[in-house]
């Protein structure tokens, strides 16, 4: 790990990694608290929750970009300079709280996050190109961890910020300065990240969903139909939790030991120490699983968390839960990724990797929608089953691929 840590192009990229998080993070919960504040605080919390997740649908458009990008350090720093400048409009504007202004305000906070999953396809590009293969599961772990290690400080930046001037204008402001920070470690590191990839002016489609097929199938021990759509059916659920679990503090802030803003950040600094723990530590019993034995347990930890909900929906078994999974997650990632980099050409790294995550996230959107208009709709018992009914089916399906490909 010491020697990891020495690596130049990791110490640049976990620097504006650190910045870019700690902004993202503060205004997420800032915006949950704007929309609280509206009448009928049900629908512009599922909005907000909806827009969130909306930008990962964009993936394979801004991999492709990516790769057809020169210079992409360069691109690397305009993009955070861009959601500055994105977030300095924004504190113009949000303290005039009208519905037109909450929805420019979302619009904004989405058109910020494609780039800067536009942003992370560069990055991904760039760790392929100057990692080695050999440490590259473990500097995607590290900058993973540091990015949710952020996170918990950035919500508490944001409550206490709120807490003390009730101004959402500042907290645009303070966004708008963590991404310029962001960018100025790029530019300082600058050389450490630049690389020499081959760009392709005109992608193949064709050669995309053959190489696609081929690294997941000879990677991942299941079918690249198989592997795809148990993924797509897990995010319905498990992305769709976080959206339902600000919905029933919102129902039970009158019984939580705690006020809403707490509850979700305990909530999310639970989340960031199992993630951290599962994507740092080796040598684990975890570690010895192969990626179908790992896609098999967060299912499990996904039903656990609805099932939870259903029977015993208390603020401190909430919080366990959430340990469990974001330490399978802290594992999953990281692994996931390195072996689709090990097989794929640096010339298609974020058009296959943008794929992978917009075909994943095609169906988050749709469900963690369904999910929430349900629970408006029909009630928190009828979401909660829908769910854990999704992800038993999605459990089964992952033991019969895997057992069809093992025996073929």
């Amino acid at each position: 790990m010491f020697m990891i840590l020495k690596n130049k192009t990791l110490q640049t990229l976990a620097g504006a990694n650190l910045f870019a998080t700690l902004g993202i993070s503060l205004f997420n919960i800032i915006l949950l608290t704007y929309a609280k504040n509206f009448p009928h605080p049900h629908w512009f919390v599922s909005v907000v929750s909806i827009a969130t997740i909306l930008p990962n649908v964009f993936g394979s458009y801004t991999g492709r970009l990516a790769d057809r990008t020169p210079q992409k350090q360069r691109w690397l720093i305009t993009t955070k300079l861009v959601q500055a400048a994105l977030y300095l409009c924004l504190a113009q504007i949000i303290d005039q709280q009208t519905v037109v202004v909450f929805y420019v305000v979302v619009g904004i906070n989405v058109i910020s996050d494609v780039l800067g999953n536009y942003g992370g396809n560069l990055l991904n590009v760039i760790i392929q190109k100057r990692v080695d293969s050999t440490q590259r599961q473990q500097v995607l772990g590290f900058n993973q961890s540091v990015g949710t290690l952020m996170e918990p400080l950035g919500q508490a930046i944001g409550v206490g910020l709120l807490a003390q001037t009730h101004n959402y204008a500042l907290a645009g402001v303070f966004n708008a300065l963590a991404f310029l920070l962001s960018a100025l470690c790029l530019f300082v590191g600058r050389t450490t990240i630049q690389t020499s990839v081959t760009v392709n002016p005109k992608i193949d489609e064709r050669r995309v969903w053959q190489t696609l097929r081929s690294v997941i199938e000879q990677t991942m021990g299941l079918s690249a139909f198989s592997f795809l759509g148990i993924l797509m059916l897990l995010n319905i659920s498990s992305m769709g939790f976080d959206g339902i679990l600000n919905l029933v503090f919102l129902d039970q802030a009158n019984q939580l030991p705690v006020p809403y803003a707490v509850a979700i950040l305990l909530t999310n600094v639970t989340f960031v120490v199992g993630n951290v723990l599962g994507a740092m530590t080796k040598h684990t019993w975890f570690d010895h699983l192969n990626m179908v034995q790992l896609l098999t347990l967060s299912i499990v930890t996904t039903i656990l968390d609805f099932s939870l909900l259903l029977v015993a929906p208390r603020l401190s078994l909430i919080l366990g839960c959430v340990l469990i999974t974001a330490f399978t997650d802290g594992k999953l990632n990281p692994v996931a990724f390195s072996l689709l980099m090990d097989g794929v050409d640096t010339s298609l790294t974020g058009t296959l990797l943008g794929t992978v995550s917009a075909i994943v996230t095609l169906a988050t959107p749709v469900g963690s929608t369904g999910l929430m208009l349900l629970y408006n709709l029909s009630g928190a018992n009828v979401a909660f089953s829908c769910a854990i009914a999704i992800a038993a089916g999605t459990l089964v399906w992952t033991r019969f691929a895997y057992h069809y490909t093992s025996t073929h």
